[in-house]
């Protein structure tokens, strides 16, 4: 493929290679690492390998996202003028919907790991239930995403890999003192093909962040070296899940729950674990939804400078979060649903298929580009890939779905804890 005239991309102020290997990672760990295990222990010991390949081919989706971008930017030169933020209306009505979807969902499963890991930190002096934590949560979010874009609160980034990359540290340590205790399960077996099918949706949502990568393309100093942050930021990611999935399975076996924080001895140890993992949470929220902010702000013709509508939009997309937290509080179901769904649409089928349509399109003055055979095949790997396994996920989540069944407003469910 022609790399020509991506050299025309012009570069300005923004952040650096590092940075936005920082926000991948800060953005896609986290959630996605504490559920690996259960999703291990749904495939089997394959389950690791699984992990692998949809690691290999989400890395290849987002370099696919990364490069139509600069395709973009360099057909159409209103996109470099600055910092432009939203690098999503060429893409199409649709996709702003599914992307939307997709962080919104995404951002109330860390809301419900969060209000989880409040409880399981103040448990000893504070007797609330993950149900009442949620709004708490959510709260604590208003201020922070009264923010603009990523560059304007790259610190933020930062938090949530360091916060990411020490607690899985952590947790696979501990893992390994509870394996060097208690010894292997001796229970690894598969509960059929649903089971296969939903643990696939958990390890897509894992490499669920593909649609906020043209914002983090967007604000960098060099447009041209995002894919280098992608293949860092993969890397990064592999070596974070594969040790924590094939430990976590090892240890607990099929018993290993929705988040492994749950299967773990309560102590000091764990006590810091959580903490790392609720920064985590707490930051990558605000990396999360801010796409959305940016795309449906930018449609309701909201200024860009900070105003009193800004804040107001912010407050109702974060209050109608709040509703969905209660209504459906159970972390692993929603993370399943999400991945299977929404995140297999965003991070394998549409970036290659956009790659090509763009390499394709030689109508203008543009520089030449094609598509290898190679290429073809690969495309066409990920993308049949994400089709088949999104679909087999999704029916295998919502076949066995029982909505409003554990909604924190019914009576019944006011205590209930996230499964």
């Amino acid at each position: 493929m022609s790399e020509k005239g991506f050299d025309m991309i012009a570069t300005g102020k923004g952040f650096s290679v590092f940075t936005a290997t920082a926000f991948i990672i800060g953005e896609v760990a986290g959630g996605g690492i504490l559920s690996l295990p259960s999703a291990t222990a749904g495939a089997g010991w394959s389950g690791l390998a699984m992990i692998l390949y949809c690691a290999t081919c989400a890395g290849i989706s987002g370099m696919c996202l990364a490069k139509s971008w600069l395709i973009l930017e360099e057909r159409y030169p209103e996109y470099r003028q600055g910092l432009t933020r939203k690098p999503f209306s060429t893409i199409g009505a649709f996709v702003s919907v599914i992307m939307n979807i997709t962080r919104i969902g995404a951002s109330t499963v860390f809301v419900i790991l969060s209000a989880g890991l409040a409880v399981a930190l103040t448990s000893s002096f504070i007797h609330l239930t993950e149900c009442q934590w949620i709004p708490i949560v959510v709260a604590v979010f208003l201020v922070p995403f009264w923010l603009g874009s990523p560059a304007d609160f790259w610190p933020v980034a930062y938090l949530a890999m360091l916060s990411t990359v020490i607690g899985s540290i952590l947790l696979i340590t501990k893992i390994i003192m509870e394996l060097s205790k208690n010894g292997p399960s001796t229970d690894y077996h598969i509960d059929g093909i649903k089971s296969y099918s939903a643990a696939f949706g958990t390890i897509l949502f894992a490499f669920g962040g593909a649609s906020a990568f043209p914002n983090f393309q967007n604000d960098m100093k060099e447009k041209t070296k995002f894919p280098i942050a992608v293949v860092f930021g993969f890397i990064g990611l592999i070596l974070l899940y594969l040790p924590t999935a094939g430990l976590g399975y090892g240890t607990f076996g099929h018993s290993v729950k929705s988040s492994i924080l749950k299967n773990l001895e309560t102590g000091t140890f764990i006590t810091v674990i959580n903490s790392f993992f609720f920064i985590h949470c707490l930051t990558v929220v605000i990396i999360i939804l801010n796409p959305v902010y940016l795309d449906m702000e930018e449609l309701l013709r909201i200024p860009k400078q900070f105003n009193w509508k800004r804040c107001v939009f912010r407050t109702a997309l974060l209050a109608l979060i709040l509703l969905i937290a209660e209504t459906f509080p159970s972390f692993g179901e929603i993370v399943d649903l999400i991945g299977g769904s929404t995140v297999a649409i965003m991070a394998f089928v549409l970036p290659p298929i956009f790659y090509i349509k763009l390499c394709r399109d030689n109508s203008g003055d543009w520089p030449e580009r094609s598509v290898s055979i190679y290429h073809y095949i690969v495309f066409g790997v990920i993308v049949l890939s994400g089709f088949v396994g999104g679909i087999a996920s999704t029916y295998a989540t919502i076949s066995n779905w029982t909505p409003l069944s554990s909604a924190c407003y019914l009576s019944h469910n006011s205590g209930n804890s996230t499964k």
